[in-house]
């Protein structure tokens, strides 16, 4: 298919976002969706209709072509894809995220389309991960630093340790690494998450936990590991 400009596509994304809600678009509808005048938009559907991507019936509806459908329906997916990235995953406003994505969606590569699929993919199918990169982010945005890592000491006040019987703390950085991080992330015990002590053995190990509504028994190794802030 010939490339076509962003704002031929824009039209073509128009139309096929109006005809899924409407059945069918119509000038002033697409004049509206997209806030430009009657005339604008007649000129673009002459384009697009000596393209063979669109249907212009006397009556004033428009239709896509089989061709126009399948290029109308690229570029939606291609918005969507980047609304999820910005807005789901960055935090961005949803207005600025969906204007954003307007303007980046004309100019993917089908390489860099497939690895924010996979990305997406990725965090859809690791909810846990998810909520540990996203919790993280959004502390680093919020406060304008953040522990990544062992680059320099969390900001935690405590280890799970610390806590008695009955306090709460929140969640903000495992300290362990390998099988034991990933246990204890498994375990759903992720920066950002409220704990509770329960109770603690007389010799001190296992300690009971309440978190997310469950009961959990950790070794007072792992505890240590957890570094919290009191709640």
């Amino acid at each position: 298919m010939e490339a076509l400009t962003p704002s031929l596509e824009d039209y073509l994304e128009a139309i096929w976002t109006i005809s899924l809600r409407e059945k069918v678009a119509r000038v002033k509808d697409i004049a509206k969706c997209l806030a430009v005048t009657t005339p604008s938009v007649v000129s673009a559907l002459n384009v697009l209709l000596e393209k063979n991507l669109i249907k212009h019936e006397s009556y004033g509806y428009i239709e896509l072509t089989d061709q126009g459908a399948l290029k109308a329906k690229e570029v939606d997916e291609h918005h969507k894809l980047l609304f999820t990235l910005l807005n789901e995953i960055f935090g961005i406003n949803a207005g600025i995220a969906s204007k954003d994505a307007c303007k980046i969606e004309h100019h993917l590569s089908k390489e860099t389309v497939k690895r924010i699929e996979q990305f997406i993919q990725f965090l859809q199918e690791h909810q846990e991960e998810k909520t540990f990169f996203t919790s993280r982010f959004k502390g680093f945005v919020e406060k304008g630093e953040e522990d990544m890592g062992d680059k320099k000491e969390s900001k935690a006040d405590f280890t799970l340790r610390d806590l008695k019987p009955g306090e709460k703390g929140k969640v903000v950085k495992i300290k362990g690494k390998g099988n034991l991080k990933k246990r204890l992330l498994d375990m759903g015990i992720v920066p950002g998450t409220e704990i509770q002590l329960e109770k603690v053995a007389p010799l001190g190990d296992p300690i009971d936990i309440l978190i997310k509504g469950y009961h959990l028994s950790l070794r007072k190794d792992e505890a240590k590991d957890i570094l919290i802030t009191r709640s």
